[in-house]
């Protein structure tokens, strides 16, 4: 199978597709899915975790154990709903979310009131809103204001070209200066959904592109550094 890669865009450019339970048959389709991810040039993974406070995505656990087996660097995401923001919260802890997440803030995900009101839960839970899907779009059509302080890093969607290899669609669309890349609500996109229709692996996926050389900065993921003792102290 051809690499959807193509020296396009530079090398700092990373690439990686954002799926759900929608996108799969079976969880072997899923796996199959995952296993062509890194030849075919992608450097991670986003996964659907949980909606709402009804409902977990049963393909979470099979991915996330086979990307932690692997070494493939993945976030989870969760669909933002009107419900309780503290039961959506628990929705995602019960599907073994992690500590970092994204949300996916879009139809039905209520105004930026209640958007805050869950970012403010999964905090009391102990996870952090790494990433928002926020898109403007949606921002725009809920009476925008301010994003600063609700993830760590934007992620903005915007799909002003068709489908096909995802770098090709990327370049096609402007690329590291294509509209997505463009301030809003008080923050910078450090990540852009910029096609529905990538060809990935035999689907059609949603896929996002990252301005960065490492993607685990971008899902905090990215192991620290135990501080080197002391050694007056230890004296």
């Amino acid at each position: 199978m051809p690499c959807p890669h193509r020296p396009l865009a530079p090398a700092v450019t990373l690439f990686y597709p954002d799926c759900s339970n929608n996108n799969w048959s079976s969880t072997q389709d899923a796996i199959n899915f995952l296993t062509q991810l890194r030849p075919d040039g992608f450097s991670g993974m986003c996964h659907k975790v949980s909606e709402g406070s009804y409902y977990e995505d049963p393909y979470w656990p099979p991915v996330m154990a086979w990307c932690d087996q692997h070494h493939l660097p993945l976030i989870g995401y969760h669909y933002v709903t009107t419900d309780d923001p503290g039961a959506q919260a628990r929705t995602w802890t019960a599907n073994n979310g992690g500590r970092f997440a994204m949300l996916d803030w879009e139809a039905n995900g209520g105004d930026l009131a209640n958007l805050t009101a869950v970012v403010d839960a999964f905090n009391t839970a102990g996870v952090t809103i790494q990433l928002g899907y926020y898109p403007r779009w949606y921002w725009q059509q809920v009476g925008e204001g301010t994003l600063a302080g609700l993830a760590t890093y934007l992620v903005s969607s915007g799909y002003p070209d068709g489908g096909g290899f995802a770098s090709t669609i990327y370049a096609d669309s402007g690329g590291n200066t294509g509209a997505g890349w463009a301030p809003y609500g008080g923050a910078t996109p450090a990540a852009w959904q910029f096609t529905n229709q990538a060809r990935i692996a035999g689907h059609t996926v949603d896929c996002n592109a990252y301005r960065g050389s490492n993607i685990r900065v971008l899902f905090g993921t990215t192991p620290t550094r135990k501080p080197t003792p002391d050694k007056a102290a230890t004296l």
